[in-house]
């Protein structure tokens, strides 16, 4: 007597809010994996945090110049066959970063950022054609939920198989579960459902034209503005903290295991996307961002005492994580159906400008001021965001 497949079965193979949900976690485990050896490796390399800086400067360059193309892109290939030379390109990257020399380093860094933009963007295309937005409270919490389990178990993982196996080891495996995600994106074989409200095929614009477009909308920017400093704390956090970890002696194990308990309250994400969804956005957003900007500055002003600056790196993770826990919801129910492929790649670049933005900054700051002025400044920018939140719709 033929059975049907179990319900969470059927959820994890067939495009819905579980499918994005692995999806993203397979691609935050990609990154994850790699973020300390990348960091101390690239310092070895070049030398200096500076030279860190500019070689994440190098790569977000790379990755928005590309956005803009992405719906030329996935019109000219067909968003699954792009979908799928990102993660190729991912992978490839990681192979490059194996051979620790200068000219393969920036070649990885390039690669990586620009297979990654690309990843996440037509992903998210897909998420706004099968996730409805009256399910994106829920689903929203759910692919953050995995993406915080993948940022907690990473970058400890990959400092443990660095230093028991060596310094390849971490890009390897990172390149092989691309290859799964590969696989696994095959397996649920999408396909573009048709644009709520058009008559016929979405038309391309010029890229510029899609820019003005975005920006012409004050809901679309303020989603923006708001992924942007989420973004960038992210970001710093991830890179600097291994950096900051050795420089104030508390070693490399001790950096990645700061990046995996900040990332860790992540898997909180049930819990705040509650909180998002009985108390609003907005207020959120109006706590979060304040804790994190105190966080952040009391970290860097106690810099002479590590342990008790990594007690504060921590706590602005928790806050800035509840502020997670709506992920993009402000994006996706502020864009229209038929402007999905035209903005999407537009508000998927706020990952490469929040890279660029922070690169550009600290390759300058760092020459003349110890990293500690990373804490300080986005302790700033944290403030700003705190400000910012003040336009959210009240409703939200």
């Amino acid at each position: 007597m033929p059975t049907r497949p179990a319900v969470w079965t059927s959820r994890l193979t067939t495009p819905g809010a579980g499918a994005f949900a692995v999806l993203f976690g397979l691609q935050a485990f990609i990154r994850a994996l790699v973020t300390v050896a990348l960091s101390v490796q690239t310092m070895e390399i070049m030398g200096s945090d500076e030279g860190v800086s500019a070689l994440f400067l190098v790569g977000s360059v790379a990755a928005l110049s590309i956005a803009f193309v992405i719906p030329r892109l996935a019109a000219w290939m067909g968003r699954a066959r792009l979908c799928s030379l990102a993660i190729l390109i991912v992978a490839a990257s990681a192979g490059l970063f194996i051979l620790r020399e200068p000219p393969t380093q920036v070649l990885g860094f390039v690669l990586r950022a620009c297979g990654i933009a690309v990843l996440f963007a037509v992903l998210s295309m897909y998420i706004m054609d099968h996730v409805r937005r009256a399910e994106l409270g829920r689903s929203e919490p759910l692919r953050m939920l995995s993406i915080g389990g993948a940022w907690t178990l990473g970058p400890f993982l990959g400092v443990q198989i660095e230093s028991f196996w060596g310094a390849w080891a971490p890009f390897a495996l990172s390149a092989g579960i691309a290859l799964v995600m590969l696989i696994y994106f095959w397996i649920l074989r999408f396909r573009n459902l048709p644009i709520v409200g058009s008559a016929g095929p979405p038309r391309i614009e010029r890229p510029f034209a899609n820019l003005a477009g975005f920006f012409a909308q004050p809901r679309l920017v303020l989603a923006w503005l708001h992924a942007l400093g989420r973004g960038m704390f992210w970001v710093c956090f991830v890179i600097y903290t291994p950096l900051y970890a050795i420089e104030t002696g508390l070693g490399r194990e001790v950096g990645g295991l700061l990046i995996s308990l900040g990332s860790g309250f992540m898997l909180l994400m049930p819990l705040w996307g509650w909180t998002a969804r009985r108390f609003g956005i907005r207020r959120v957003s109006l706590i979060g961002f304040p804790v994190a900007a105190a966080s952040m500055t009391a970290a860097g002003l106690l810099s002479a005492w590590p342990w008790l600056s990594a007690l504060f790196l921590v706590c602005s993770a928790c806050a800035m994580s509840a502020i997670d826990g709506y992920g993009n919801a402000l994006f996706f129910r502020a864009c229209k159906a038929s402007q999905r492929t035209a903005m999407t790649p537009i508000f998927s670049a706020h990952r490469d400008l929040a890279n660029i933005t922070q690169a550009g900054i600290f390759a300058v700051l760092l020459i003349f001021f110890p990293i500690k002025v990373v804490y300080l400044t986005l302790g700033l920018v944290l403030l700003g965001l705190a400000l910012l939140s003040l336009k959210i719709h009240r409703r939200l």
